[in-house]
C-alpha cells in the first residue's frame, strides 16, 4: 500500500476526488485537502504533514490555472522534496483545460481529460 497526495487546484476538486476514490479502491491510503483538512488547519501546514509521509504526489494540473497560487504552492515544495532523498516520487496529471504539457517539473505529464480510464489505468500502474 503506497501513501499518494493529491494536489489540485480548488476548481478541479471534482476530478481529483475522482482520482483518490480510484486510487483508494485498490488499496492505497489517500491524502486530499477536502477529506483532511479541518477548521482552524492551514493548506500550508497539511501540505508540509502530508509530504512527510508520502510516497507518492499526484500533482494535477490544469491549463485553466498555470498561474494560480496553489500550484506554486504544492508545486515547489513537491518538486523539491522529491528532488531530496526523501524518495517522494511525483506524477504529475492534467485534470483540466487544454493544450496540456508534455512535461511537468520536468517530469512526463499524463493526460486524464482525454480519456479518463486509460489515464487512471496509468496511474495505478505507477502506484504498484
Amino acid at each position: 500500500m503506497a501513501f499518494v497526495f493529491i494536489s489540485h487546484r480548488a476548481a478541479d476538486i471534482a476530478s481529483a476526488e475522482r482520482l483518490g476514490r480510484a486510487v483508494n479502491a485498490v488499496g492505497h491510503a489517500v491524502h486530499l485537502d477536502r477529506w483532511e483538512v479541518r477548521i482552524g488547519d492551514t493548506v500550508p501546514m497539511f501540505m508540509n504533514d502530508t509530504l512527510a509521509t508520502a510516497d507518492f504526489l499526484v500533482l494535477g494540473h490544469s491549463t485553466l490555472g498555470i498561474h494560480a497560487p496553489w500550484i506554486a504552492q504544492e508545486f515547489l515544495p513537491a518538486l523539491a522534496a522529491d528532488l531530496s532523498s526523501r524518495g517522494i516520487i511525483m506524477l504529475p496529471v492534467i485534470l483540466s483545460g487544454a493544450e496540456a504539457p508534455t512535461r511537468l517539473g520536468g517530469r512526463p505529464c499524463l493526460d486524464l481529460t482525454t480519456n479518463w480510464d486509460r489515464g487512471v489505468a496509468a496511474v495505478l500502474r505507477e502506484l504498484g
